[in-house]
């Protein structure tokens, strides 16, 4: 048995990097929590389609956006995004740096301890499907609080204003519970998911229109 849970809150050039192993886990032992450059750059495509795919108004029931920029990998981001996921707790760090945003994402698996395999395009795309729950609207208080119906995740992936991203994974046998679970956690900046704000600006895209410039990525912008 596998369960999965996402967890999210509202604010009121990519590089070879391998996270660092530190073991603080404390309600359980780390098996895994090496970041590599596949996943990397499965963080960076995955982040970049989604993004490409809402810009270009491929995606069903979603306006397009003019403002929607490319996002790059920052190893500061996930060097604070692996502590954090190093110390196996599902809730949100609230010391990292401010203007910040963060999702995070943890499976919990039943039977015996076995060697499990981390995967963040998969966490990533839970994030993402939570544009079925999302109608284009300033975000509000309380978006996220049921966790059935919940689209900060979402409107974090695509915030228009947001070009850099860190993450990093746990992977720990916990030890109160008995069970595996893996954690992932990314880190976002410039923060979205600011009360009364649109995640992007409708309409075709427009990087010049914005102040930007086109990204190689159809459908993207760059500063």
């Amino acid at each position: 048995m596998v369960s999965i849970y996402s967890y999210c809150l509202i604010y009121v050039s990519l590089i070879g990097y391998l996270a660092s192993v530190t073991h603080a886990c404390t309600n359980g032992e780390i098996n895994d929590n090496t970041v590599t450059e596949k996943d990397i750059s499965d963080v960076i495509q995955a982040h970049n389609d989604y993004r490409a795919t809402v810009a270009l108004g491929q995606l069903d029931d979603q306006p397009p956006a003019q403002n929607m920029q490319e996002m790059t990998w920052d190893n500061k981001l996930a060097e604070r995004a692996q502590y954090w996921a190093d110390q196996c707790n599902f809730k949100h760090d609230e010391n990292r740096e401010e203007k910040t945003g963060q999702n995070l994402y943890i499976i919990y698996y039943g039977g015996s301890h076995a060697e499990r395999q981390h995967n963040f395009t998969a966490a990533i795309k839970s994030w993402y499907d939570e544009n079925q729950y999302y109608k284009y609207k300033k975000l509000q208080k309380g978006d996220s609080r049921d966790p059935r119906t919940q689209t900060g995740h979402y409107t974090q992936v695509v915030w228009a204003n947001t070009n850099k991203v860190g993450c990093g994974f746990a992977s720990y046998y916990h030890t109160g519970k008995k069970q595996d679970q893996i954690l992932y956690v990314c880190n976002y900046a410039p923060a979205g998911n600011y009360e009364g704000e649109y995640p992007y600006i409708k309409g075709e895209p427009n990087c010049e229109g914005n102040g930007m410039s086109n990204s190689d990525i159809d459908g993207l912008c760059k500063k």
